[in-house]
């Protein structure tokens, strides 16, 4: 598997193949839980990159999700990882 997606990353467009692979996947109502999923992920290690950031923000577009769901999903994540 992890061949086959290193493969498809590789050719030309292949994030946007990537994306519109997993967007075609998905039911709409899980749109938002593979978002989540997706910002948790990213968020793991405690410090997001541009690079993560604008992949959150490709995802969040293929997704079509609004811009109030996709931060209140951000601010739970954040939430979750914060520290006194």
């Amino acid at each position: 598997m992890a061949e086959d997606c290193a493969r498809r990353l590789s050719e030309t467009d292949g994030l946007d193949k990537i994306f519109t692979v997993i967007a075609a996947s998905l039911p709409d109502r899980l749109g938002e839980t593979a978002y989540l999923l997706a910002c948790e992920i990213a968020a793991g290690d405690l410090m997001l990159s541009q690079e993560e950031l604008r992949l959150l923000e490709m995802l969040r577009s293929r997704l079509k999700l609004g811009k109030l769901v996709s931060a209140a999903i951000e601010r739970t994540v954040r939430a979750r990882y914060q520290t006194l």
